[in-house]
């Protein structure tokens, strides 16, 4: 990617995660990196292609810093507190949703192929979730009544809505934090 390609994409995620998809334009994009419109248009075509780019860095991403921490630690609760730690510092870093719960949010009205790219990317999300919780339980790290499958669908919803919440009220995202750690087992 060439470094005009990247600024783009680089403010693009900003603005989709302050506005949302649909909140900015290829206007907004060009003005402020001194841009015309058709340069924009040069590295991404349609405003489906820079959804689809957005979604595909994301994912990249997140795969990338999961192999590292399923390299550098065996412990299914640092693996989890990186993994809520993940989900959640787009909102300490800004007081901006994660790349998640903007896409939900506007789901009605996102292209097609950038809800495809959106629901593999949430796939791979509960997937790695998934299997934390299972190697937790497995190793008596974790404790909790139901299966990993419905928890790791709890704890992606539970830390979706903290996100929105913690907008009224910050503090109440460390307390869906805290009661998470508890909801688990810890002590």
């Amino acid at each position: 990617m060439n470094d005009t390609a990247k600024r783009i994409l680089d403010l693009a995620e900003a603005l989709w995660l302050e506005r949302g998809f649909n909140g900015f334009s290829y206007h907004h994009l060009a003005q402020p990196l001194g841009l015309k419109n058709a340069a924009i248009h040069y590295h991404y075509p349609t405003k489906t292609d820079l959804g689809l780019a957005l979604v595909g860095r994301y994912r990249r991403r997140i795969r990338r810093t999961a192999e590292h921490h399923a390299i550098t630690t065996q412990d299914p609760w640092q693996k989890l507190e990186w993994y809520v730690d993940l989900l959640t510092m787009d909102y300490a870093d800004s007081e901006r949703l994660c790349p998640t719960g903007m896409l939900a949010a506007e789901w009605a009205t996102l292209p097609e192929p950038v809800r495809e790219e959106a629901r593999a990317f949430m796939h791979e999300l509960y997937q790695w979730c998934l299997g934390v919780l299972r190697e937790g339980i497995a190793g008596g790290y974790f404790q909790f009544a139901g299966s990993c499958e419905d928890k790791a669908a709890t704890l992606l919803a539970t830390l979706q809505g903290a996100l929105q919440l913690a907008r009224f009220d910050p503090t109440w995202m460390d307390a869906v934090k805290k009661q998470l750690r508890l909801d688990l087992g810890a002590r």
